[in-house]
């Protein structure tokens, strides 16, 4: 085999001193960039990989793929066999390019979508070492660097043959990937009790709002019933303005509420002038009316995280009146419960600026809530955040196994 130098990485495991030699992807292996058809081709004849089937993903296993009609010149042409790497070729985003994903198995009478490369390696790369070599922050950055951006990012297999990667023995190559495995597992398991967190507490809080669960009072009796109200009965408007030109620009995270611009973004998409931005004080709400994973009719965030904060005037912004528990109804609103009402005001088909058509007015003199005495309102609440603490903390376990993930990748690989 014929390689460029050998290295020795600054991380590996007992037993092996072998260097690693550096070679190029196209002296071990051949590039075949996949099949092209016109639209009516389309969701008929042959299983099919496309882009979807591989952005955020390690491996193909046995997938429920798009159908395509395919010759039989191109199901001989266009095969998908098991260790073939395909590569992203063109992505809207930058960092989508060159994603890789591995067959797990032969996929027989199985095409391949025009937007990927397939890669078909010798056997100097083990199967599932393949599904991290990829991955690596440097070969990621060599990737990237080696593509081209118009509309698109783009890279080619021209590009592809000439980057590099370092290759360890077979047997220190499954010794990682058996590693790195592990640790994804736990990352899948983690996830996975963090979804069903997700659901019980979703399906509870339904309970609640349904009142087929009922909370009692300190003394073992019944809460009244729950009143009909409009929603202008329980939460005034804020409109205050932002005087005092306050500069902590805040916009609505699904994950992390109101935030900081600045940090979520990296960079300020405001105004210069942020002067006339409503003004949110710690405890007030803030109803963003763009659609988002997760909130289809826009999401609703309390303001948490700083005592103040200022907004675009293109949100709803409200507080509760007296008598009412604020943690209570950010439970409500993070549970979608005001969706219902929100359809019945916003004008069918009407956006602007991808923003529901909402009438302010509307929001506050039409929507109906179901409102709980307010000691209820405070056991509820109390319940929900006790859930809410398993769900961060198992959140925070899965970011913490991503890091440690990405330190090894980055420490391992050279």
């Amino acid at each position: 085999m014929n390689y460029i130098e050998s290295v020795i990485p600054k991380v590996r495991f007992g037993g092996f001193s072998t260097p690693w030699v550096i070679v190029r992807l196209g002296d071990i292996g051949n590039f075949k960039n996949g099949l092209n058809k016109s639209s009516e081709d389309f969701g008929h004849g042959f299983p099919f990989i496309n882009l979807l089937d591989v952005f955020g993903k390690l491996e193909i296993d046995n997938p429920e793929l798009s159908l395509v009609n395919a010759s039989e010149r191109d199901l001989k042409s266009y095969t998908v066999e098991k260790g073939d790497v395909f590569f992203i070729r063109s992505s809207v985003k930058r960092e989508g390019v060159g994603e890789t994903i591995v067959a797990n198995q032969d996929l027989p009478n199985t095409v391949y979508s025009g937007f990927l490369i397939r890669y078909r390696v010798s056997n100097i790369l083990n199967h599932n070492f393949k599904k991290y070599c990829f991955w690596t922050e440097n070969f990621r950055r060599l990737l990237i660097r080696y593509s081209t951006s118009s509309a698109n990012t783009n890279i080619n297999q021209e590009s592809l043959q000439k980057l590099t990667i370092a290759v360890p023995e077979l047997r220190e190559q499954q010794k990682i990937a058996d590693f790195l495995s592990a640790v994804d597992k736990k990352i899948s398991l983690l996830k996975e009790k963090h979804a069903l967190l997700k659901q019980y507490k979703n399906g509870v809080m339904q309970k609640l709002l349904k009142r087929e669960i009922r909370f009692k009072d300190d003394n073992g009796n019944a809460f009244p019933d729950w009143q009909e109200l409009k929603f202008g009965d329980v939460f005034e408007r804020v409109t205050r303005k932002n005087k005092t030109n306050n500069l902590n620009v805040l916009t609505i995270s699904a994950q992390r509420g109101l935030i900081n611009q600045e940090k979520y973004f990296n960079k300020s998409v405001s105004a210069k002038d942020v002067t006339g931005y409503y003004l949110l004080e710690n405890g007030e709400f803030a109803y963003n009316k763009s659609y988002s994973k997760g909130y289809p009719m826009g999401a609703i965030k309390r303001l948490n995280n700083y005592e103040r904060g200022v907004v675009s005037t293109l949100y709803i912004c409200f507080k509760t009146v007296a008598g009412q528990y604020d943690q209570f109804w950010e439970q409500y609103f993070e549970a979608g419960n005001l969706n219902r009402e929100i359809s019945k005001i916003a004008q069918e088909g009407a956006r602007n600026h991808g923003l529901l058509n909402i009438s302010v007015t509307e929001f506050f003199r039409d929507m109906d809530i179901l409102v709980p005495d307010v000691q209820e309102q405070e056991q509820i609440a109390s319940f929900m955040q006790v859930i809410d603490k398993k769900i961060d903390a198992t959140n925070e376990q899965i970011e913490l196994t991503q890091t440690f993930k990405k330190g090894l990748l980055q420490q391992m690989f050279v």
